[in-house]
């Protein structure tokens, strides 16, 4: 479990400064793209703590007492960070003809949303512990997000083999989709 967590996010990192020889901290042969899913639990912890400090600082940020992320809310949004991108991460390789790229995708990005939740909730943490006000903690998600949309690019570029710009396209593809589904049932929710 260690070891899995240390190549991951070595590896991650490795990729984000531009190092050679990142790719060696994935493995992306049919075992290694198994193991990657480990890192749904191996987040667990960190999404909890994201919750629970959402939930602390949502009713006074948001000026509704009654604001909070629901046990159901959060296990769907839990399930749709690793299960969506998984499918449309195999439509995009099939459009492209990139069948090759498939697993080495999943994997780099398994284990950069590792990376991305523990970043997220430390921000939400720094808010529920009085360090970040709700102006703070707006901008520090509103980088995020930005952050967000580099990291995908990155691994879409690094691990399909693709021209920057084509791998831009396909990073947001997932992006666009989850951003649809979210926006979409907080629409239909009224909220």
């Amino acid at each position: 479990m260690v070891a899995d967590i240390q190549s991951g996010t070595r590896g991650i990192w490795a990729m984000l400064a531009f190092k050679e020889g990142w790719r060696q901290h994935f493995d992306v042969s049919m075992d290694g793209f198994v193991r990657s899913f480990m890192a749904v639990l191996y987040a667990l912890p960190a999404f909890i703590l994201l919750i629970i400090s959402a939930n602390h600082v949502l009713p006074e940020f948001s000026g509704n007492p009654g604001a909070q992320v629901s046990l159901t809310g959060a296990i769907g949004q839990y399930a749709r960070i690793w299960l969506l991108f998984p499918v449309i991460a195999f439509v995009v390789v099939n459009v492209l003809g990139l069948k090759g790229g498939f697993s080495a995708w999943v994997v780099v990005h398994n284990w950069a949303v590792f990376v991305l939740l523990h970043v997220q909730a430390l921000f939400w943490l720094l808010a529920a512990a009085g360090i970040a006000n709700a102006q703070a903690l707006g901008l520090m998600l509103a980088l995020y997000q930005i952050l967000r949309l580099m990291v995908h690019w990155r691994v879409a570029a690094g691990t399909l083999g693709l021209h920057w710009g084509l791998a831009a396209g396909a990073a947001c593809i997932p992006l666009v989709i989850d951003a649809l589904i979210v926006y979409g049932f907080a629409s239909a929710s009224g909220g």
